[in-house]
């Protein structure tokens, strides 16, 4: 069974076998292997040679290799450390180094306010949870070097005194043994093979979590720009309509004016006070969460920057090139084939672990007579009970949901694509309706202002239609916020950045010190 797509077993160069004469070929490898030792080590002897005097110098040998242990506390101090911001001049440092996030190399700069783009580079280098992510590279690569390290020689010795009976011309026997089970040599390739394609798959889902940290980063900064930018249009409207109630209060008082003009002012200004009270709270939300997920301390203080621009509308991309690209751009696709293969391999090496357990051993010994023996040993297990059928089964079950789970992947992935190029067509006709409409509006508030003055209207539809004037603005800077969102939806759904051709573009106002 294969994924459809290009095979990548040529890109990881992963020796490939066929399972037919895999077992003859090992054969002639491994008998070839210790014909060679037995010949080395019968040309070693000579007369008065024990092999069992050099048996100490293995016990000083083999430690020469060991690594030593090194702890690691887990003190406040260090987490502390951990968790510290570092100075611009370090991120600037790192983000030269950022790469598989679709962004070029971006001067960060700590005057001017942050971008969209800029967080998302930030985001990539501080998130604490992406370094966690990262560490699993090391876990995997470890797997690799483990997969392919060889079991060890067991040796063996034992000493034989003369204790008592017919003592007279004996001597101290001994015997000395080396023993290696050769049979992990059999499914090694495909034990490699199958950690250095998990490996990848590794590789490419810490890049998918960069990829959506920076997706994610960047909707943040949008969001906190689109209540910053309704939050001054409600405190226009605030300022304005407070004036309005101050003016209708004295008009009150001289007798000019009815009760009921006098509680619309105020209703209308109240409205307005907890509408900015509301996007007050909402903008601190969005501003801790940007914190969040750049990993910036609750407490560290954002300014955007006033270059961020709201869409007007999106001139998209074909949508059946962007579904044609989906296996190839989106990382956690590719992550997913590179799992199957690496599935793939692991049946592979359940199947050749049918083979039965096989040891190799060379004995050199001597009995109390002073004989001397060489001789060679073949240990094999017969496969009557255990013929690794459970573990070929659970392997074959894994491929099965392996395979079934890309598809569904990959099936979620298109019609996420279409659910985001839907939704941007139905925002782009929606802000363009929203826009006339407050362009009316705005035209009608003036027009009322000016009947109001000369008393031929009464001041309640006024304040009605300033209401809905401001609800239209609000929801105007709505819309365009979501146009922007379902932007970087198609994107995470894409795999890719949506090139960012807009047919209008209106600045965003907005700023820490909104007044």
């Amino acid at each position: 069974m294969t994924v459809r797509g290009k095979t990548l077993s040529k890109q990881l160069q992963v020796p490939r076998h066929g399972n037919g004469n895999i077992l003859r070929r090992h054969a002639q490898r491994i008998g070839k292997k210790a014909i060679t030792g037995v010949v080395s080590i019968w040309k070693f002897r000579r007369p008065g040679f024990h092999p069992r005097k050099y048996l100490p110098l293995l016990f000083v040998l083999v430690p020469a290799g060991c690594q030593s242990y090194h702890p690691m506390p887990l003190t406040q101090a260090r987490i502390n450390k951990a968790l510290q911001v570092p100075v611009w001049k370090q991120l600037r440092l790192s983000a030269q180094h950022i790469r598989g996030i679709g962004l070029p190399p971006l001067p960060l700069r700590p005057t001017g306010g942050i971008t969209p783009n800029e967080a998302a580079v930030i985001a990539v280098i501080l998130n604490p949870s992406l370094r966690v992510a990262r560490d699993q590279r090391g876990e995997v690569a470890a797997q690799v070097l483990q997969a392919g390290i060889l079991p060890n020689p067991q040796v063996s010795e034992s000493t034989a005194f003369v204790t008592g009976g017919f003592r007279t011309a004996t001597f101290t026997g001994y015997g000395l043994g080396v023993n290696w089970d050769i049979t992990r040599l059999i499914d090694r390739d495909a034990r490699v093979a199958s950690a250095k394609y998990h490996r990848g798959q590794v590789d490419l889902e810490v890049a998918w979590r960069e990829w959506q940290t920076a997706q994610a980063a960047r909707l943040a900064v949008y969001n906190l720009a689109a209540t910053e930018a309704q939050l001054q249009q409600a405190r226009l409207a605030e300022h304005e309509l407070q004036t309005n109630q101050r003016v209708v209060q004295k008009a009150y008082q001289a007798n000019l004016n009815t009760v009921l003009d006098l509680s619309a002012a105020r209703a209308a200004s109240q409205q307005a006070q907890a509408l900015v009270q509301s996007l007050l709270q909402k903008r601190d939300q969005n501003r801790l969460l940007l914190r969040l997920i750049m990993g910036l301390p609750i407490n560290a203080p954002i300014r955007l920057s006033r270059r961020i621009r709201f869409p007007g509308s999106i001139l998209l991309p074909p949508e059946q090139a962007i579904l044609k690209d989906l296996p190839r751009m989106r990382l956690d696709l590719v992550a997913l084939k590179l799992g199957y293969q690496s599935q793939e391999e692991a049946l592979r090496a359940a199947v050749l672990r049918q083979f039965p357990r096989l040891s190799l051993g060379f004995q050199q010994a001597s009995d109390t007579t002073n004989v001397h023996t060489t001789g060679f040993g073949v240990n094999i297990d017969l496969p009557i009970f255990d013929r690794n059928q459970g573990n070929i089964a659970i392997q074959k079950a894994t491929r099965k949901l392996l395979y079934d789970t890309y598809i569904a992947r990959e099936f979620d992935a298109r019609s996420a694509v279409a659910m985001a190029y839907s939704d941007i067509h139905a925002l782009t006709a929606q802000i363009a309706a929203t826009q006339a409409a407050v362009q009316s509006l705005a035209k009608l508030v003036q027009t009322y202002q000016q009947a109001l003055k000369f008393g031929n209207v009464d001041i309640v539809s006024y304040y009605a239609e300033v209401d809905q004037l401001i609800s239209k603005r609000i929801n105007l800077i709505r819309l365009k916020n979501q146009l922007e969102r379902n932007r970087i939806a198609l994107a995470l759904a894409a795999g890719t950045y949506v090139p960012e051709m807009r047919r209008s573009q209106q600045p965003m106002q907005h700023g820490e010190n909104t007044p």
